[in-house]
This record gives structure tokens, C-alpha cells and sequence, in this order.
């Protein structure tokens, strides 16, 4: 059952990018590393809402993204996300070793429905990939870990869907909540909140002088 719903998943998936490889084919660059343009999505396999995440390469290697929001793992334990996607990504059209990646996401831990969650962050390297290039999938991992690989059909062994990355494996990173970021994003929310506060409480002042008006009159 498990495998056919990842099975399911994967299916989606290849039918999105469909869509996708209309839409954008290949750019050559300034320096001639042509590059391949894909949807992004994800996997989520952690307790935990991701609102969203993005990707941005090292080094100039062209790599760059943004997710879409994923729900938590069913309680079966079964990932969430495969489903939708977002356009476009970029990243080389030949894998090249050393394509190193910074992924940034927002995960809720308080599962009060209220908490806008932390940001987190981690520094991963992209697996080998091959001819048959698609998606860029990030895969969420409990203990703040992510996995981020471009989707061949499992040309190499590293870029399977169907079955969840194991421990061990070398592509797998470990993030760590981004402070900065999230006290920057805490601080515009707050001035979102306030202004807000400040709206609706001018709004019913102006309530009360219009009802006080017609009172006189």
C-alpha cells in the first residue's frame, strides 16, 4: 500500500513536469553551462506543516528555486507533498561534482494552528543526476534534515522517490534554524500585526463618531 501511493505520487509529479517542460526548455549561460529549467516540489515526511522553501546555488552554479507549502506526514508516517509544484527552477543541465546548495524552509513545530513557525537552513549537495532531468524535489527529514536532488527516473541509485533516503545517506544534511532570518521575518510580522491593530481600531473610532452624530441630529 505504501509503495503505491508513493508510486501514486510519482506520477503526479512526472505529469506536472510535463507541463513544465513547455513552458521552459534550456538557456545557455554566460559561460556556456547550459542550463535546464524544472518545477519544485517536495516531500514531507516530518510531523511538521512546511509553509515553504527555496534553494540557492554555491558558487555561481546557476541553481536556484522556490517550493511550494506541504502538509505533514500522514499518520501512517506516509510523505506528504509530490502533488503540486512550482516553476521554474533552475540548475546545469550536465551534473557536475561539487553542486552545492543552500535550502531554507519554514517548519511549524508548535502544531497550535496559530505559530508561523521558524525558518531553517542547510547546506546540501546534489546528487549526481542524469539525461532525463525534471523536477528539483527538496525531501524533509525529521531532526531538521532535507534532502534536495533532481528527479532522473533513478538513473544513479540516489534520486529514487519511491523510497524514503536512509541515514546514511551522503546527501542528506542537517539544518539549523536560521536565526536571522527568522527574527527579521518575526519583526515584519509584527509591524503587519500592528498596523492592522492600528486600522481596526481607527476604523471604530470612526464607527463611534458616525454613530455619536446620528445621535445628535
Amino acid at each position: 500500500m505504501k509503495t503505491q501511493l508513493i508510486r501514486a505520487l510519482l506520477l503526479i509529479s512526472l505529469a506536472l513536469l510535463a507541463g513544465c517542460d513547455d513552458r521552459a526548455a534550456m538557456a545557455a549561460r554566460d559561460d556556456g553551462d547550459p542550463m535546464q529549467y524544472g518545477g519544485v516540489s517536495g516531500l514531507n515526511y516530518t510531523p511538521y506543516y512546511i509553509h515553504t522553501f527555496n534553494v540557492k546555488g554555491h558558487d555561481d552554479n546557476g541553481i536556484s528555486g522556490g517550493g511550494p507549502n506541504i502538509m505533514p506526514a500522514t499518520p501512517d508516517n506516509m510523505p506528504s507533498g509530490g502533488g503540486a509544484e512550482k516553476c521554474c527552477a533552475a540548475f546545469p543541465k550536465r551534473w557536475r561534482p561539487g553542486l552545492k546548495v543552500t535550502v531554507r524552509w519554514i517548519a511549524n513545530k508548535k502544531l497550535d494552528g496559530i505559530a508561523w513557525g521558524a525558518w531553517y537552513k542547510a547546506e546540501a549537495e546534489v546528487p549526481e543526476y542524469g539525461p532525463r532531468a525534471g523536477a528539483l524535489f527538496a525531501i524533509f527529514l525529521s531532526g531538521d534534515r532535507v534532502k534536495l536532488m533532481v528527479q532522473d527516473g533513478n538513473a544513479n541509485g540516489h534520486n529514487s522517490l519511491q523510497v524514503k533516503p536512509t541515514d546514511d545517506d551522503p546527501y542528506v544534511a542537517t539544518g539549523t534554524v536560521d536565526e536571522e532570518l527568522t527574527r527579521q521575518d518575526e519583526e515584519r510580522r509584527e509591524k503587519q500585526r500592528q498596523m492592522k491593530v492600528a486600522r481596526e481600531a481607527g476604523l471604530a473610532r470612526e464607527a463611534e463618531l458616525n454613530k455619536q452624530k446620528e445621535t445628535t441630529r
